[in-house]
């Protein structure tokens, strides 16, 4: 059986989520619910879920300021969240599982089936959840991939280039290449656009580390060669002159 907690200041959430669970799988067994900061770090204690369902916002504060107060994040954490584009880009970067109100049942069965196969500890839930606080202080400094053995915290600017491959893409920094199994478009659509331009079907180019255009190429910093579309050759140089 997989214990689950769900916090969240409105009952009929919670009600709602239980009854998706029980319609979804017998395996889910609710064994504590909270509406606040106070009352969650009892239930949590007591109950000791493998997975807790967290709304941002409760009754005595933000869900921060409760993962700030538990000592030891054993739990696999899934963020229930009616913000905005904005702060819903801040948990992409971040790898972090949320879903969106109001909740669809297909979309809490594929968090479930996702949420299942994560390796998160411990150190890895707390590194997260602190770079998620200050990406949604700030613009985005850092994201987080996750890959079969590992998740790493990069920092946005030293991202080099982001290469397709099929439907994964290699995140290329001056040290290492990461291969994650998210597609270019993926990556695009998340890294900021004033930052990574799209020089080609296969590359998203960090233009911060762009040493020179060569006819249809472009060489970075660390010697590495990207190509460059025809069509998109005359933009890419207007927007490289203009820096």
């Amino acid at each position: 059986m997989i214990k689950i907690a769900i916090i969240d200041d409105e009952v009929n959430v919670r009600e709602l989520i239980k009854k998706m669970l029980s319609l979804i799988s017998s395996t889910y067994v609710v064994v504590g619910e909270a509406a606040s900061i106070t009352s969650a770090k009892t239930m949590l204690t007591n109950c000791k879920p493998d997975l807790v369902f967290l709304d941002i916002k409760l009754e005595d504060g933000s869900s921060f300021n409760l993962l700030e107060q538990i000592p030891q994040i054993d739990f696999k954490l899934v963020f229930i969240t009616a913000f905005n584009e904005f702060a819903i880009r801040a948990f992409k970067y971040n790898a972090l599982d949320y879903i969106l109100k109001p909740i669809a049942p297909d979309e809490l069965k594929n968090t479930l089936e996702r949420v299942e196969s994560m390796v998160y500890v411990e150190k890895e839930t707390k590194a997260l959840l602190k770079n998620l606080r200050d990406n949604r202080a700030s613009s985005v400094q850092k994201i987080a991939l996750k890959t079969a053995k590992k998740m790493h915290l990069l920092e946005v600017d030293n991202i080099l280039y982001c290469q397709s491959d099929g439907s994964y893409t290699k995140i290329v920094t001056e040290s290492e290449t990461i291969l994650v199994s998210k597609n270019l478009k993926h990556y695009q659509e998340l890294l900021p656009e004033d930052i990574f331009i799209r020089t080609h079907q296969s590359f998203l180019v960090n233009k911060r580390h762009i040493l020179s255009l060569e006819n249809d190429t472009i060489r970075l910093k660390n010697n590495d060669i990207v190509a460059i579309s025809a069509r998109r050759k005359a933009e890419i140089k207007a927007i490289l002159l203009n820096e």
